[in-house]
């Protein structure tokens, strides 16, 4: 068996080691190396997200958990612009700033390659007594967590809930497409569930730019997604489509008319909306109910319409909560007959 020398013989992406420090998935660290090749001798790149799938042999879903990772993690800062894709600017770490500013600055002919401008071969170094030189090790990190902070990072009931529960209600009510709520509700407490969810200021800025652009005033909103796929795909990550030109008075009045015939189309009745409260004390009370809140609120309040939706102490908790509301409703249509 014929051996390998790595030296010389490797040509594309390669990880810093500053990198490797940090507190980021093996996706995260691959994505990052692949940037670096990209930018080269830049401080930036921009690379599409189909691109970047393509490349790392993952879906485009993994990529944008992996650049909201980096994001979070301030090696990353994402530009949207009036393109296709959005420019990826790297930035350098905090640890990293920390270690040049403490010692001496090295001459031009022995100085790591500037993070912001990275050299072909990036990240390697021949001996490293100089990497000892120039950065020291780390002091140790005092992870010590106080027990209060971590009771609650632990804590997950009925509260969270609750608040996740309000933010969801806020979004929807600027959303411009009143459909498929429960769906989107569902979908909006798993990714709540799995903190992949930005705070609600941005979620807001991103569906503003959605509201303007042209996809979305074109036909009256008839191409306005449903909320549960603007959410399910993690659309607030991607750039608006292209907004409509420049708008005079006239145009805005009527773009303005035609978001509130849209709204007023849509929006829900206030008397099923009053009675949400019963359904969420009748939905407590089956094992599955979280998991089939949708299909249950539509048979429920089709009930509810005809004044003969079941009330908690009716539930039957040895059967799941469709195969209540189908008997329920059964036994109604046989008594009437």
């Amino acid at each position: 068996m014929e051996s390998f020398v790595p030296k010389g013989q490797i040509t594309g992406p390669i990880l810093p080691s500053f990198v490797l420090r940090e507190k980021l998935s093996a996706g995260a660290k691959l994505l990052y190396s692949i940037l670096c090749y990209h930018a080269f001798d830049k401080d930036h790149c921009w690379p599409s997200h189909k691109t970047l799938a393509q490349e790392t042999g993952y879906c485009v879903s993994s990529i944008k958990n992996w650049l909201r990772e980096l994001k979070h993690a301030r090696l990353l800062a994402i530009r949207r612009t009036a393109y296709s894709s959005s420019t990826y600017v790297l930035l350098r770490p905090r640890t990293e700033a920390t270690s040049r500013g403490a010692g001496a600055t090295p001459s031009p002919s022995k100085r790591e390659p500037n993070f912001g401008y990275p050299q072909p071969k990036f990240g390697y170094r021949k001996e490293s007594k100089v990497n000892l030189e120039i950065y020291p090790p780390l002091p140790p990190k005092d992870c010590a967590t106080p027990p209060c902070a971590i009771h609650a990072r632990r804590k997950r009931g009925g509260g969270d809930f609750i608040s996740a529960n309000s933010i969801f209600e806020r979004l929807w009510a600027v959303y411009p497409r009143k459909e498929a709520k429960e769906s989107a509700r569902a979908v909006w407490h798993r990714l709540w569930r799995c903190r992949a969810l930005p705070a609600l200021a941005e979620l807001l800025a991103s569906l503003e730019r959605f509201r303007t652009s042209r996809q979305w005033l074109k036909e009256h909103g008839r191409f306005v997604p449903f909320l549960v796929n603007w959410l399910r795909g993690q659309r607030w990550l991607e750039d608006a489509p292209e907004a409509g030109s420049a708008t005079t008075p006239e145009r805005e009045q009527e773009v303005r008319h035609c978001v509130e015939r849209l709204e007023e189309r849509h929006r829900p009745d206030p008397a099923i909306e009053a009675a949400r409260p019963r359904f969420e004390a009748f939905l407590s009370c089956f094992a599955d109910g979280q998991r089939k809140r949708g299909p249950a609120w539509g048979l429920w309040s089709l009930l509810h319409s005809q004044g003969k939706a079941p009330h908690e102490e009716d539930v039957d908790t040895s059967m799941g909560i469709l195969d209540f509301l189908t008997q329920w409703r059964s036994r109604l249509i046989g008594q009437a007959a």
